[in-house]
């Protein structure tokens, strides 16, 4: 009987100690899982972009327009400061491609506003990703992370808005028919 009472008094300071081992352990293992999980997201937006280009390759402006858009990748990276210079790198060679798309429009000088917009906005995303990297390691309820991740958070949804203003824009320029005379 009385060892039935001391392995009921037992188990539960096992269990919560178990538990607090988990959790001091857990950060640790869950950093690469995100890490893994981040980079496969960039490696789909990666293979939309490529799309993107095949339908370019084919002279298919629609589809290959949707694609580059929806290639935008504008996650917040957790984990690994190297990622947020790749997708850097990828967002330029989206707009690369999609000035590339503007100039081998028939009409004569087109103006994309959206274009620079899209860009001042990816430029500034970048500078708040790094900073958001380099305060990865204070805690989860820091102020100033909390406020960069809410400050990201919204310029996605502005660049967003932006990339679709530019595709749209791409959309009705390539549309219209020119007047022979």
């Amino acid at each position: 009987m009385s060892t039935v009472l001391v392995a009921l008094v037992l188990l539960p300071i096992a269990l919560a100690l178990v538990a607090g081992l988990v959790l001091l352990l857990a950060r640790p293992l869950v950093v690469p899982a995100l890490g893994v999980l981040e980079r496969a997201r960039f490696r789909r937006c990666l293979a939309r972009a490529a799309r993107g280009d095949a339908y370019l390759h084919a002279r298919q402006i629609d589809p290959a327009l949707r694609e580059l858009e929806a290639a935008f990748c504008l996650m917040i990276v957790r984990s690994d400061g190297r990622l947020v210079e790749q997708i850097g790198r990828h967002h330029t060679s989206l707009l690369s491609r999609l000035l590339s798309v503007a100039d081998d429009l028939p009409h004569q000088r087109v103006r994309l506003f959206a274009l620079a917009k899209v860009d001042r906005l990816l430029d500034r995303r970048s500078e708040m990703q790094h900073a958001y990297v380099q305060l990865q390691g204070r805690g989860l309820r820091d102020g100033r992370r909390i406020l960069l991740e809410r400050e990201l958070r919204r310029n996605a949804r502005e660049t967003r808005a932006a990339v679709r203003e530019l595709v749209a824009d791409l959309h009705l320029l390539s549309s219209r028919k020119v007047a022979y005379q």
